[in-house]
């Protein structure tokens, strides 16, 4: 394939992005969104940069909010796979360190007496395809590599959980549980899972106001993959008389694996760090919190992120600067230590999270934006939320 054909089937890809019309009722159903925001336009600026795929290059465009910014020299490398014209990807989405390994999409929001039972379905990432594979599993989680997959079957609760190689696409492990599980995490050396265990399904959430109490969250599992051994800890708080308006809140690892996170009340602010004796933990990870941007602190140390659930900004941690605009898309991950994977809005629109967002690759001041996916738009074919994994 020569240079002037990879130029036009990029052009195409392009303005595939484009989306088509979603329906007169998009406004109406954007509503059911818990928050929006008001996101300021931005000046799109042509630049010309490589995205060597398979050591082909191919010519992409950038975005700029200043006229004219050069940005840092290296944003586009041969570590970068980027579809802006899939949306849900189809094909790998991946930048330096980090990929989409899986996603959840096909979401479904039904009512349930006072509340609303969402289900939705995994996309896993596979190997053999190269390719985001539709699966019947009810809960995913990918190790850090991209090699193995942590799996719950599609009722959940779940009596037992699997280890998935993702490569042949079969369970090598099945793991029996006691307690039934809703949901489960790798830990950063992808040595062990904490699992977490509910009295029913987890993703259901009460009405605007009504009265629900959700399943309840009953504890969780310390899981040794390799010798299969488990070590449960049932939660010791009384709730049994608390309207819970959220099931789902998973026990989650911290960065370093060497403590687990527990938010209480089940959707509540109010969280408690645990060592992984059980024991409530006198120490906070910096830059960490249930409602603390994914991304957190950059690999060198040098800056950080924070937000309000929503946006994020970054800042330098010696001096704890704001680096290029405050409050814009969410960052999700570091590529390195020089460009992060966060969500952004669409120029010229108003936009909250679900809708008429992309993923894009950035430098930390957020001015140089690379497009990895297509928009996102709530309650459509085109409404999915990635899992992302080192590899």
């Amino acid at each position: 394939m020569n240079a002037d054909q990879l130029l036009r089937d990029t052009l195409r890809e392009w303005a595939e992005e484009t989306p088509t019309p979603v329906g007169a009722d998009l406004a109406g159903r954007a509503l059911l969104r818990r928050s929006r925001r008001r996101v300021t336009g931005v000046t799109v600026a042509v630049a010309a940069f490589a995205l060597l795929v398979g050591g082909v290059a191919i010519p992409v465009l950038a975005e700029s909010d200043q006229p004219g910014y050069s940005g840092p020299g290296r944003m586009m490398d041969n570590d970068v796979s980027a579809h802006p014209g899939e949306s849900p990807p189809r094909h790998l989405i991946a930048a330096g360190d980090v990929a989409v390994s899986a996603y959840q999409a096909d979401r479904k929001t039904r009512k349930q007496g006072g509340a609303e039972r969402t289900t939705y379905t995994w996309y896993l990432y596979d190997p053999g395809t190269q390719q985001y594979e539709k699966t019947d599993w009810g809960w995913v989680d990918v190790a850090p590599g991209m090699r193995r997959a942590a799996v719950l079957e599609k009722t959940l609760p779940a009596s037992r959980v699997g280890i998935l190689d993702m490569t042949t696409g079969k369970v090598t492990k099945w793991i029996p549980l006691e307690h039934k599980a809703g949901g489960v995490q790798w830990s950063p050396d992808g040595k062990r899972l904490v699992v977490t265990t509910y009295s029913g399904y987890p993703d259901i959430e009460a009405l605007y106001g009504g009265e629900h109490t959700a399943p309840k969250r009953t504890g969780y599992y310390l899981v040794d993959v390799a010798s299969g051994r488990t070590r449960y800890r049932p939660m010791d708080v009384d709730d049994s008389k608390a309207i819970v308006t959220s099931g789902r809140a998973d026990v989650r690892w911290n960065r370093d694996g060497k403590l687990l996170l527990v938010p209480w009340p089940p959707g509540g602010a109010i969280e408690t760090w645990y060592d992984l004796k059980g024991q409530p933990s006198k120490k906070t990870p910096s830059y960490e919190g249930w409602d603390a941007p994914p991304a957190g602190l950059s690999p060198d140390g040098r800056y950080y992120t924070v937000g309000d659930g929503w946006t994020a900004t970054v800042k330098e941690t010696g001096t704890h600067r704001t680096v290029g605009p405050s409050s814009i898309g969410m960052t999700l991950a570091w590529a390195d230590s020089g460009r992060l994977v966060r969500w952004d809005c669409r120029p010229d629109h108003s936009c909250q999270r679900g809708d008429n967002e992309r993923l894009v690759l950035t430098d930390p001041t957020g001015h140089i934006k690379i497009p990895l996916s297509g928009y996102r738009y709530s309650d459509t074919p085109q409404d999915w939320d990635p899992l992302i994994t080192r590899r």
